[in-house]
């Protein structure tokens, strides 16, 4: 079952940031964190997810769509169901700072960091309460024993979240 981000699906926001993190890259002291450039840089990775125009759903996170008439055919600002208020949490399937550590050990030209970001993982919309449970089990920065990349839905599995087949279509500012 694929569920992430094909190439031709990558929009316009999302080649401008990974061609500000390809620039990144090639800057010296980056990967030895001048700056606070580690965080700079995984910030852009996360928006480089979060720019997507379409989000997972978990079951549970579905089923309180579903509770609150959400019709998954329209498209959302990206705010409307984000913030401390809201039931849900956006997060991505591969933690920023796996995504980082791959970028460095690899070549930093513009083909090699799109592919690498294309197979970064998706924002999933999940509940709080399965958020907490990746805490938990020790899985919000890391990924499960064994796990190789590519393989973007590995912590929920490991957690028992299951992410459906459906997607919520964003636009507007992206939201972190």
């Amino acid at each position: 079952k694929n569920l992430g981000i094909s190439v031709s699906e990558v929009n316009e926001d999302q080649l401008t940031l990974a061609r500000w993190i390809a620039s990144g890259l090639a800057i010296p002291g980056v990967q030895d964190g001048k700056g606070d450039a580690r965080y700079l840089l995984n910030n852009m990775i996360a928006k480089f997810n979060s720019a997507s125009d379409k989000y997972l759903i978990s079951e549970k996170a579905l089923e309180c769509f579903n509770s609150m008439n959400v019709d998954l055919e329209k498209e959302y600002s990206r705010s409307r169901f984000y913030g401390k208020k809201k039931p849900f949490i956006f997060e991505h399937s591969i933690p920023a700072s796996i995504v980082r550590a791959q970028l460095f050990s690899q070549s930093n030209d513009f083909d090699t960091v799109l592919s690498t970001l294309q197979n970064s993982g998706v924002v999933a919309i999940l509940l709080r309460e399965e958020n907490l449970r990746l805490r938990e089990m020790k899985l919000s920065r890391k990924m499960p024993v064994g796990w190789n990349w590519g393989g973007s839905l590995a912590r929920y599995h490991e957690a028992g979240i299951t992410i459906s087949d459906k997607k919520l279509f964003v636009t507007f500012a992206i939201v972190r």
